[in-house]
């Protein structure tokens, strides 16, 4: 059974952006940081601004802390996400995508995907703490602390606002189940063939 390797917000590196109006912190990029498939990294926004365009790329995000959001995506209706909100939202980061702070400073989690040379699925841990998967990359990010049990790993505690990731390029069967529904995300991806 392969082991969790286990990522802290707080001990990835933030990066500043370019238009000074936050800052990436990079949890993941998956199967190599240059030629990624999948990217997990968690964002501080301290000013409304637009999102950099990802041509070929689909991205999910989600509200960890503070204040709420405006997301507004040419072509589609403004979503106001916050922390009460557990299901990620979907969007292309094909189009102009405007974020607009409606509040304090926000703490964001960010899902990217080349959506060519990959798949993921991604649900919430409140609707469903068992995963039975076998794809390439699996993770588990939560917002609070939960204990995680892998089967023939044993179990280990998460902290929250952590991202654990089983790397399994044999595509061994996984069974993992989190002790409690606390506020989190299941994510699965594989390469296309």
């Amino acid at each position: 059974m392969m082991k969790a390797q286990l990522v802290r917000v707080a001990d990835a590196v933030p990066t500043p952006w370019k238009n000074g109006g936050g800052t990436t912190r990079e949890l993941l990029a998956w199967p190599v940081a240059d030629d990624w498939i999948v990217r997990i990294s968690v964002a501080d926004i301290n000013a409304s601004g637009p999102f950099s365009l990802y041509e070929g790329v689909d991205r999910w995000f989600a509200v960890l802390l503070g204040g709420d959001v405006s997301l507004a995506s040419a072509g589609s209706s403004p979503q106001r996400l916050g922390v009460s909100r557990t299901e990620l939202h979907a969007f292309s980061g094909d189009v102009a995508t405007e974020c607009t702070a409606l509040g304090a400073v926000t703490r964001d989690f960010n899902i990217m995907l080349r959506r060519a040379r990959g798949r993921l699925d991604a649900h919430a841990l409140r609707d469903g703490m068992v995963l039975d998967t076998n794809r390439e990359l699996v993770a588990l990010f939560c917002v609070e602390p939960v204990i995680v049990q892998a089967d023939g790993d044993g179990a280990f505690a998460l902290p929250g606002m952590a991202l654990a990731v089983w790397q399994n390029p044999g595509r061994a069967p996984l069974h993992l189940r989190a002790s409690t529904a606390v506020r989190g995300w299941w994510l699965e991806a594989d390469r296309r063939d």
